[in-house]
């Protein structure tokens, strides 16, 4: 009965961790980056497994308090006390790792430790307090080469709009043809850019390029609705009155209308409300019809925006938000054909030729151009 007592205290003995060894996370080995394989070496692991029921296996890793779930040890040297992890993103992990790597930067301390899913954490020499892990977010060389592609991109498209007709229309008003920002071709240009940077920004952060989803397709698939709807009625009525567009792809013409009618004279304060005035009015003045459709353009894609810097994932819009933009655009399409019926009759009636039927040189800008 005694040898029972003594055996029966040894086992409970060999299952308690040896004073001074509680699991203790001391040093991790290699980038703590996604996608990445680390070595994290923890004192007292021995005797934290020899607890029952504790296995290393099970084991995964805690970013600033959060498990990656499903994140298991890919090696275990019990012994050395070192586990070895492959830094996926996991189906479970997926939220927790948009939550450190958000908002995107290059680099971000985190508090770095492992443990059981369930439990609470081990306890870690790297916290945000002292000898924080360094998170690496984005790769310095791939982000510069985005930076630098970015604004190539953005340049070359900004010299575009500057001397080429890509972002502008021909309108017929009573002093004669003149060019103004398109709006359907302006909304067009800025889901375009926004949705390409964000792409570029999730797929250096995460590693993932599987990242558009049906709403955003339907988003792009509206705005070159509206684009494409706004050409056709141009075009259209083009063709009825056998005029040239002012805005063909004659670089002679395009390029000198583009500058002259579309930015003008004057500071850059003179030419954005020019270019507001362009995208918010008709022959008629302002009108609500493209007031709500760059209403609700800038609107979504600064929540747009928002959710990628905040998430690191493209949001999904519901199919009455999408409703909602295809019927804005609707309207404004609707709207454009007795729009352009009433600029036709308007110039038609003033005697003054067409743009396209003009010198280059000679194309009236503004009122101020025309008179002198």
């Amino acid at each position: 009965m005694f040898a029972g007592i003594c055996m029966t205290a040894r086992s409970q003995g060999a299952d308690e961790p040896v004073p001074g060894e509680v699991p203790r996370v001391v040093e991790v080995k290699g980038n703590l980056e996604l996608d990445e394989i680390v070595q994290v070496r923890v004192i007292g692991l021995s005797a934290w497994t020899r607890i029952q029921g504790n296995t290393p296996w099970k084991i995964v890793p805690f970013l600033n308090g959060r498990a990656l779930s499903g994140n298991y040890p890919a090696a275990v040297n019990v012994r050395a006390g070192t586990l070895q992890f492959h830094l996926r993103m996991t189906p479970e992990s997926k939220s927790a790792w948009h939550n450190v790597l958000s908002p995107p930067t290059l680099t971000r301390p985190v508090r770095f430790s492992v443990g059981l899913e369930l439990q609470d954490p081990f306890d870690t020499s790297m916290t945000l307090e002292s000898n924080p892990a360094q998170l690496v977010v984005m790769e310095p060389e791939w982000a510069l080469a985005a930076l630098v592609m970015g604004i190539v991109f953005a340049i070359s498209f900004a010299w575009l709009s500057a001397t080429t007709p890509i972002l502008l229309e021909r309108v017929d008003r009573a002093d004669g043809a003149a060019v103004r920002f398109s709006l359907a071709k302006v909304q067009l240009a800025v889901w375009f850019f926004v949705i390409f940077g964000a792409f570029i920004v999730i797929w250096l952060a995460t590693g993932n390029y599987d990242t558009i989803n049906g709403s955003i397709v339907s988003v792009l698939g509206i705005s070159a609705g509206t684009a494409l709807g706004d050409s056709y009625i141009k075009s259209n009525q083009e063709a009825q009155k056998q005029t040239p567009d002012a805005t063909s792809d004659d670089p002679a013409i395009g390029k000198t209308v583009a500058i002259r009618s579309a930015f003008g004279h004057g500071g850059l304060r003179i030419r954005l409300a020019r270019a507001a005035k362009d995208l918010l009015s008709d022959s008629e003045g302002y009108s609500i019809y493209r007031f709500q459709i760059v209403a609700w353009t800038v609107v979504l894609t600064t929540i747009f925006v928002s959710g990628v810097y905040y998430q690191l994932a493209m949001p999904e819009f519901k199919p009455d938000l999408l409703y909602l933009l295809g019927l804005s655009a609707g309207t404004y399409i609707a709207h454009r054909l007795p729009e352009t019926l009433r600029e036709t009759r308007i110039a038609s009636s003033s005697g003054i030729p067409y743009a396209a039927s003009m010198p280059a040189d000679s194309v009236p800008s503004n009122k101020s151009d025309l008179k002198s």
